[in-house]
Formats: C-alpha cells, structure tokens, sequence
C-alpha cells in the first residue's frame, strides 16, 4: 500500500492529527478540572451571589458609573450584608454545639436516669440496653460528634480562604459580566435559542435555590429559634439554625431536627413541651414553605423531588455543602439539553437541525 493510499484512508495524516488534537484537549481540559477542583466550593458560592444578586448589583451599576468602582462596592457589600452575618452565626452556632456536646460527655449522660420516670419506655430501653450496650454506644456518638465539630471549627483558614477566592472572582464577575456571557455563549454549540434557554434554566435554577430557598430558611430558622427559646430549650440558637439548614433537604426537611428534639422531650418527661413544639413545627415552622416558597421562586423552578434529591445528596457527597446549588444547577442544565435533543429529534428531524425550543411544531430555527 502506496503512502498515497495512506493518506486517503481513514488514518490519513490530516486524521490522525486532528485525533491527537482532540486527545491534547480532552487531556488539558481535564488537568484544568484537576486544577480547579479544589476550589470548586468558591466558584460556586461565587456564582450564586452574581446571580442571586443580579438586580441589586444593576441597580447599583445604574448609579456608580465606573465599572471597576460599582463592582469593588458591591463586594464590600455582598460581604458586610451577607457573608459577615453568616459566618459570625455559623460559628456561633459551631460553638453551642460544641459545649452541649461537652457537657454530656463530661456530665456522662445517662439513659436510665432521664426514662427511670417512665416504667414502660425504661423497660424497653433496658431489653434494647442489655444488647446493644445502648450507653457506650451514646458516649462513642457524642464524642465522636464532638470532635468532628471541634476540627470543622479549627478549619476556619480554609473557610476563610475560600471565602476570600469567592469574593476575589465575584468581583470579576460583577465587572465582566458581559466579557463572560459572551465567552460562554461562544463556547455553547447551540443557536441563541438554545443558549437562552440553557441560560434561563440555569439562571432561574441557582435564584430559586439561593433566593427563595435561603429566605424560607431565614424564616423557618427564626421561628424555630423562637420556640425552642420560650420552651427554654438549650442552645435555641443552635436547634434555630439547625433548622434552618435541615431545610434544604429534601423530603424531610425540618422534620430532621424537630422530631428528634420532640423525642428527647418525651423522653425526659416534658410531655407538655413536647406536644407544643410538634404543633408549632407542623402548622408553623414546616407549612411556612408551602406559603412562601411559590410566591418567592414561582415557577422558575419545578423539577421532580426524586431526581432533586439524588442530585442534591451526590452533589454535597462530591463538593460538600455547596452541592444544595450545584445539584439543582446541574440537574436543571440536563434536562435543558436533553429537552433540546428532543425538540431537535422530534417530527423525524436529525439532530444537527437546530430548531426554536419550546414551539409546539418544532420548526429549524432561523
């Protein structure tokens, strides 16, 4: 075989180049991955408040005329309003946690004494005790509870470092805005129909997730607070935040924290106490979201809870917290594309036929 025929062939020169092009890309773009994942928690938080912020910011951009100027305000803002706040209540509430957890460990808490009151609920944790060895295991979980909060709260370097690149690249978000869209719109292989449309989901997605859902939680937050306080819980700020935090989870939501504390309650012997804290939990904590969060988010956001909570929980499994934005982000970017694929495929049109996304006759975009 001639080296004409070669070059003709499947494995031509100009082939077997391109090839390698592609493999030197795949390989760059990965080691870029590499590089940038560890940091991924503060370009998320970093895209979050861009766009949460969006308004505001144009608001303020409308007044101070520089770019560099409005863009330098607006993150001394961002962090005096609403960073500043957040971690000072976060390590408030690291704090609390800590020292009730001490408190039991040091005090040795005992099972038999808090249920010795209540023969029938002493009896079956006494069967369950002489099987499981319910007090070791109780004591094992409070200190290993304890120390995992003691180094989360020495850590605070790295937070404060990730917080400080946050700040750093949404600065340059705030102002290059416009530089940035431009580059991502050119790096989408979709007409300006299509990029919308992605653009949209993802905008309206991380909205929806830090608007409506952070100020549910503000809300749900400072009503829990509010009864754990006249209920003269310990720690109410702790139990108050807390909640506020089990409710971006899915499905269960603030249950996770007011049921347990309903139990303990119980448990103690404060069946009064615990009888208003359910009440209150269900008709005020829990049902506020069903109030607020339609008027917030509207229907900006509607995906079905089994995908969202898989998303979610592999999402923080992967980046940690920040996984409550990213997994909507990315679930809500999937179903875009993928919706895209059908409005392309539907009527026996090929796929490299763009078409206008969402028309009921897919027709090929102009």
């Amino acid at each position: 075989m001639s080296a004409r025929d070669l070059d003709s062939g499947w494995f031509s020169r100009e082939r077997v180049l391109t090839l390698l092009l592609c493999l030197a890309t795949l390989l760059s773009l990965y080691l870029c991955y590499r590089l940038v994942l560890p940091f991924i928690p503060a370009l998320a938080i970093a895209v979050a408040l861009a766009v949460a912020t969006d308004r505001p910011y144009r608001s303020l951009r409308s007044r101070v005329k520089r770019d560099t100027a409005a863009a330098a305000l607006a993150v001394v803002l961002v962090t005096l309003l609403i960073l500043v706040p957040l971690a000072l209540l976060g390590h408030q509430m690291l704090k609390q946690g800590i020292h009730a957890l001490n408190r039991l460990s040091d005090e040795g808490f005992d099972w038999r004494q808090a249920v010795g009151h209540q023969p029938y609920m002493a009896s079956l944790l006494t069967w369950l005790e002489s099987r499981l060895d319910l007090q070791g295991q109780i004591l094992r979980a409070v200190g290993v509870v304890a120390s995992w909060a003691g180094n989360l709260l020495s850590q605070s370097v790295t937070v404060v470092m990730q917080l400080a690149l946050a700040l750093f690249v949404l600065f340059f978000l705030y102002r290059d805005r416009e530089k940035a869209l431009q580059m991502l719109r050119y790096l989408l292989p979709l007409n300006n129909a299509e990029q919308n449309l992605v653009l949209a989901r993802a905008g309206n997605t991380i909205r929806a997730t830090v608007n409506g859902a952070l100020t549910v939680a503000l809300v749900q937050a400072t009503l829990a607070g509010l009864i754990y306080t006249v209920l003269s819980v310990r720690a109410p700020l702790l139990w108050g935040a807390a909640t506020g935090i089990a409710s971006f989870v899915p499905v269960f939501g603030t249950s996770l924290v007011w049921v347990p504390a309903s139990i303990y309650l119980f448990i103690s012997g404060s069946w009064v106490k615990a009888v208003i804290l359910i009440v209150w939990s269900i008709f005020a904590v829990a049902s506020i979201d069903n109030l607020l969060y339609p008027t917030l988010v509207g229907e900006k956001l509607r995906i079905h809870t089994v995908p969202t909570v898989f998303a979610i929980l592999g999402a923080i499994v992967l980046t940690g917290p920040v996984g409550v934005i990213l997994g909507p982000l990315v679930l809500a970017i999937t179903i875009a594309l993928l919706d895209i694929w059908k409005w392309r495929t539907a009527g026996g049109h090929t796929a490299e036929e763009a078409v206008t996304p969402g028309a009921s006759t897919p027709r090929p975009a102009a």
